[in-house]
Formats: structure tokens, sequence, C-alpha cells
């Protein structure tokens, strides 16, 4: 075998590589469809030792506002305050999940209307506790780190967990967003090959992040759109979601 012919072809394709990987950098345009289908993409990056199932990856996406935010302890003082009235009253009927939820709903539409986005995300039961899970969506994404979590013992709901993040406004004009592909490829661009990464899961959410700087005025705090992307059994990264022309 011609080794010096090999590593030339090699490292050829390698250049064509980092070029293309440089013209999705600078063309945020680019997404799926230029690989066909998720698998030519699933199998593109697998080259490259990122694993991916190309069920997971998902297609289509939507312009996206940023949100202007309140993280503040007085929404969930409201739970507590409700609580400290008498616990009693936050009695499940029964001991069937619908039942903890109805309980859990009740006293979390009570709370007040910065809980007008909590959304129902299921029960667990852990020994003689059943907890009650609701997260924080707008335009159908999650805001990341924000919850409630309604614990209840004996029937009774007892102590509860919360990081509610409220929202003040959105943004009138809302931005042109990146797809779940092109993310995927720019987490690509930021590995060095090193070592293998298995991708568990893709979602957008909503971020808080001072760190990003935003073209437009803001007095709150600010929400972004991000794409987190988790790998290797709970590392993961964010990439900006946002298109930059």
């Amino acid at each position: 075998m011609n080794w010096s012919k090999a590593k030339t072809i090699l490292i050829i394709a390698f250049v064509i590589t980092d070029i293309f990987l440089l013209f999705v950098y600078f063309k945020p345009g680019i997404a799926a469809e230029e690989f066909g289908d998720n698998r030519a993409l699933s199998a593109f990056l697998a080259q490259r030792g990122i694993y991916v199932d190309e069920k997971a990856i998902p297609r289509g996406q939507n312009d996206l506002p940023v949100l202007y935010v309140h993280n503040e302890d007085r929404n969930c003082m409201a739970i507590n305050a409700l609580l400290s009235r008498g616990k009693d009253a936050r009695r499940a009927e029964g001991d069937k999940d619908e039942d903890y939820k109805k309980t859990a709903d009740a006293l979390i539409k009570e709370a007040g209307d910065a809980f007008n986005t909590a959304m129902f995300n299921g029960v667990e039961r852990d020994g003689e506790y059943v907890k009650v899970f609701y997260k924080n969506v707008v335009n159908n994404i999650a805001i990341e780190t924000s919850y409630v979590i309604c614990i209840f013992k004996g029937g009774i709901i007892v102590d509860y967990e919360c990081d509610w993040i409220e929202i003040v406004r959105s943004h009138e004009n809302p931005q042109k967003t990146i797809s779940a592909a092109q993310a995927l490829l720019l987490f690509m661009a930021q590995t060095d090959g090193s070592e293998s990464i298995f991708i568990d899961s893709i979602e957008m959410v909503y971020w808080l992040d001072a760190t990003v700087q935003i073209d437009m005025p803001v007095s709150e705090d600010t929400a972004l759109p991000v794409w987190k992307i988790t790998y290797n059994g709970g590392d993961f990264e964010h990439i900006d979601a946002f298109e930059h022309n």
C-alpha cells in the first residue's frame, strides 16, 4: 500500500469536511434537507465519532421571540402561603395518579397568574411519597430549570420544590432559528474527535444566560431559545438557536 498517497487522500478528506463545516457555520440557512434525511446526517456524524439515533433528531423549527422574565422568590412563596393555611385541605381524593394531579392542579391554579404557563409533567412514586411535576412552557418550549414539584405523603401535600420564572412579555419580533441538524453540526465543530460521543437527546429549550448578548434593549432578564444537546449519560451543551447572518 502506498501510505504517502493514502495520507494525502485522508488530508484532502478532512480539508473538505472542514470547508463544509465552515460553510455550515457561516450559512445558517443550511438544514437537514441538505443531507436528504436524518439517516444521512446520522451517518455523517458517526464518521466523526458522534452517534445519534436518526429518530431522535427533531425536524422543523419555528421563528421564536426572546422572552423577558422575572425570577423572583415571591412566586414560590405564594405556594408556601397556601400550604401554610391548612395542609389537610390539599388531600387527594384517591390513590390514582389523576387524583394527585387534580389536587396539585388546584394548588398551582390558586397560586396566581405567574403559574399560567405551568404544564403537568408527570407523577413519580418514591416510597411513601408521591411527587407531581410541572414544567414552565411557553411557545410549546420548556424554560429550563423552571419547575414546581408538589410532594404528597399520606395523600396530603406536605411539601413542595419550586424554582419559577415568571414571563413578563415576549419580544414583538420573533427571530429565525436554526434546525436541530444545524445545531448538531455546530456541536460537532466544537469537538476534537478524541473520544466517542453518544447523543441522548436534543431539544429546544428557553435558557437564561446573562453572558449572551442580543441586539435589542433589555430591562428585564432574558430567556433565549437554545438547542440543548445531552450526551454520554448526562453531559450537555447549549447551542444558540437564533440564526446569525
